[in-house]
């Protein structure tokens, strides 16, 4: 038991780099929302018509992925915090606690990357849908 203060040294760091990549997915999320909304804005689109219901629908798929994200950010910043928690029991020589905190630590961070996992499949999902569309385009045009 005396060396488990390395267990939670291996968890460190790999939390902030995941929160770090999981800011850039929130910024992309959020940069497209605002495209599109700008879209809407100075095109005067629609939302009934059927390009209109193309952005509704980009719109919800975007507002799930962006809550995905921020309680993907939570558990993960949650992770962290407990985490450091295991170091500190550790560092007190509460080591049962410093355990508990640590599993925590691991549950919390293992939740986050499912969710992620999740939002990855979303959003390449996304992606081949705007794929099929050029290719039925490039069929039509050749």
């Amino acid at each position: 038991m005396e060396n488990f203060i390395i267990y939670p040294a291996l968890l460190f760091p790999a939390i902030p780099l995941m929160m770090t990549n999981f800011t850039h997915r929130y910024n992309s999320c959020a940069a497209l929302v605002r495209k599109i909304h700008a879209e809407i804005i100075e095109k005067k689109i629609d939302t009934k018509d059927v390009m209109g219901r193309r952005y509704i629908a980009q719109i919800k798929t975007l507002t799930y992925r962006i809550k995905l994200i921020k309680l993907i950010q939570t558990l993960s910043g949650l992770a962290l915090f407990t985490n450091l928690l295991t170091i500190f029991f550790g560092y007190i020589e509460k080591s049962n606690i410093s355990l508990n905190c640590f599993g925590i630590a691991v549950g919390l961070f293992g939740i986050a990357i499912i969710l992620f996992i999740i939002e990855v499949q979303m959003s390449a999902r996304a992606l081949e849908y705007h794929l099929t569309d050029l290719k039925d385009k490039e069929d039509n045009i050749f």
